[in-house]
């Protein structure tokens, strides 16, 4: 009888020593998969993702012509996407990741930036978290979420392959975030996140080189953040604006030259004339008009910049208030 129950005690102590080795090896697996921080960072960024629907009246019916993502900005129901996704549309869908659709009016749209913000009604949203751009790095992790060829909710990742990329198209200057995650049409107005799942650009299939695989592009969030205060506050972005048109000298190092200046103008009421050169901006030297873009980036429309001028032999400095940049069709100087 004692030999029965030790060779029954023994087959159960082998049992659970089974059923424990089985934990192990079916259990680690999945582990390791949770691990992966992509995961984690999908989960949390995929409820601040929306579907954004752009929607044609053809006869007396209302199709959908278009489709892009969007990334929610506050609980007030502001989400930013991009200026193309929303473009010529009679009117606007979002539908949210629980599925829930609502109607979309726009607050304010920037095409220079390929950027724009729409509204809905709705409640319990949860906001994407900002990071800054301009503290990211080549090679590192990103991943991308968006309504990738109508495939709602899609999720990429790569790297970021470059920080500043300058690209041109439509006649606009894009200054851009370059990485190999994939992007495609209906990823436009997507997020790009960092392994935290904070916002550092937002996707443009628009902006990318078609046929050629292997490189997306983000317009930055320092960017995004900027235009969308503007557009929240304004309707629009209010550009500062000095009036004169620039252009590099042959030796960089010498400054910006003055080559016209538009009359009633900012520059021509400080001032300036042709034939000047601007070596600074509120004391930060100036050799190209990235330079001179960059200074006016940071300031207000309405403040005061000093000028540092070379005009013949004199070295002057001038006070130059600017002015909202007009449309571009009033434009006389840049």
């Amino acid at each position: 009888m004692g030999k029965r129950i030790k060779t029954i005690i023994v087959g159960i102590a082998g049992l659970l020593v089974g059923a424990w080795l089985m934990t192990i090896f079916t259990a680690q697996p999945q582990k390791a998969a949770f691990q992966w921080p992509v995961v984690q960072v999908a989960k949390r960024v995929a409820p601040s993702v929306v579907v954004v629907l752009n929607n044609r009246i053809e006869g007396n019916r209302e199709q959908m012509k278009g489709m892009g993502s969007g990334v929610i900005l506050n609980r007030q129901g502001d989400i930013v996407t991009n200026y193309h996704v929303v473009q010529g549309a009679d009117s606007l869908t979002v539908i949210l990741s629980n599925g829930r659709r609502f109607r979309a009016r726009v607050v304010g749209v920037d095409p220079p930036t390929d950027l724009a913000v729409i509204r809905i009604h709705a409640d319990n949203l949860v906001p994407i978290q900002f990071a800054r751009s301009a503290h990211i790095e080549p090679g590192q992790l990103v991943v991308a979420i968006g309504n990738s060829l109508g495939l709602t909710h899609t999720v990429t990742v790569g790297v970021i392959s470059a920080k500043d990329r300058v690209m041109y198209r439509d006649g606009w200057e894009y200054h851009l975030i370059q990485t190999d995650a994939a992007i495609n049409p209906g990823n436009s107005g997507g997020p790009l996140v960092n392994d935290a799942g904070e916002l550092i650009g937002i996707n443009s299939s628009k902006i990318a080189q078609a046929g050629i695989e292997g490189i997306g592009f983000a317009i930055p969030s320092d960017t995004v953040q900027y235009v969308v205060t503007q557009l929240l506050h304004y309707g629009r972005v209010r550009r500062p604006w000095i009036g004169a048109t620039l252009q590099p000298m042959p030796n960089r190092s010498l400054g910006m030259l003055v080559v016209a200046v538009t009359p009633g103008g900012p520059a021509a009421r400080s001032g300036l004339k042709p034939g000047d050169m601007i070596t600074s901006i509120n004391g930060q030297p100036v050799h190209r008009l990235r330079d001179v873009i960059r200074v006016l980036e940071r300031t207000a429309v309405g403040r005061e910049i000093r000028v540092g001028v070379v005009r013949g032999s004199e070295t002057l400095q001038v006070s130059l208030r600017l002015q909202e940049s007009p449309p571009a069709s009033k434009q006389q100087a840049s």
